[in-house]
């Protein structure tokens, strides 16, 4: 039986973003059929789902999906974000408020406000815009045993939890660091603006990293690059059956319609090679001059043995991540 382009969408939704597929269909049914589906937010939605990606970059604990999120959903003035449970909330009560040390620097996204929590979530803020991004799959109860025990760590180091002292305006940490002390700074900050419109894409678009291999390791990083920031994403996983998910990876995110203004700038690749560590190194740029580099790794590794025994406690759980991209989809993606 043929699909519908309604399925299809589903399905490419689904596909894209980690959404179960009833819940895409939906979304997909209610959406009139000119609009994207993963629209592109305003800068300051951008800039928060930036702040957002950064902070949880390189997890410390070991989620069993790339930076432990099961699924987003992304509409032009919010982001949905799915994670993995309550094992994820010391991580983000970690990362994600904004705190001062005694130097001055800030730890956590500078001008993120986060309401009491629910069972439908947490809802982060950036104070002065419309910015909003929902936390979902964490229970009330372990956010806020997660938010005090960190705010107690804060205290005995004497930093300035920013959004406790001042709930509803910047802090005078907080407006002093991000308009600088400085070139460096001004220019920082500079980078960050121009560069959120990539990192936000990439967030709006975090299903596809199902779609390569078993997910052993998903880390990120950054580089001042010119006039944006080259952020390089690390993803450790055991290869598929099938080759050449690299570079379909890569033609995924940069498909019109679903995917993002980016093209392949270099390859480098020894996924074919009798190497112990076999590596694909791919770097995309704009395609409408816009600042940011990314590059994307993907190092394969084969032993299963050494991953689940000695390093993966959640390995078996890792195994069921993957989803197949059928023939179809890419089909539709080229037309």
């Amino acid at each position: 039986m043929a699909k519908t382009a309604l399925t299809r969408d589903a399905e490419l939704l689904a596909l894209y973003t980690g959404l179960p597929y009833q819940k895409a269909l939906g979304i997909a049914g209610n959406t009139r059929r000119r609009e994207p589906l993963i629209p592109r937010p305003s800068p300051q939605q951008e800039l928060l789902e930036r702040g957002l990606l950064r902070r949880i970059a390189w997890p410390s604990n070991d989620p069993v999906r790339p930076w432990g999120i099961v699924y987003v959903h992304p509409q032009r003035d919010q982001l949905t974000v799915r994670f993995e449970g309550d094992t994820m909330a010391g991580e983000l009560a970690m990362a994600l408020p904004p705190r001062s040390d005694e130097h001055g620097e800030i730890h956590g996204i500078p001008g993120a406000r986060f309401s009491p929590p629910t069972d439908q979530g947490i809802t982060m803020t950036l104070l002065g815009t419309p910015a909003k991004v929902q936390i979902t799959g964490i229970r009330p109860d372990a956010w806020k045993a997660a938010l005090k025990a960190e705010e107690e760590e804060a205290r005995q180091c004497d930093w300035v939890s920013c959004y406790r002292k001042s709930p509803t305006y910047w802090s005078d940490e907080e407006r002093i660091y991000v308009q600088g002390r400085g070139a460096l700074l001004r220019a920082r900050s500079e980078q960050t603006a121009n560069t959120a419109w990539m990192v936000s894409g990439l967030l709006r678009r975090v299903g596809l990293w199902r779609t390569v291999g078993v997910p052993l390791s998903t880390t990120s990083w950054l580089n001042p690059a010119g006039r944006g920031e080259q952020w390089i994403i690390d993803h450790i996983h055991e290869p598929q059956d099938t080759p050449g998910e690299h570079d379909r990876f890569a033609r995924m995110l940069a498909a019109s319609d679903w995917g993002m203004p980016l093209r392949l700038q270099d390859r480098w690749c020894t996924c074919h090679q009798d190497h112990a560590e076999q590596q694909c190194v791919l770097t995309m740029t704009s395609t409408d001059g816009r600042a940011g580099e990314l590059q994307l790794r993907f190092p394969r590794r084969s032993d299963q043995n050494y991953w689940s025994q000695h390093i993966l406690d959640g390995y078996q759980a890792k195994t069921r991540v993957p989803v197949p991209v059928r023939p179809w989809m890419l089909n539709a993606l080229a037309r």
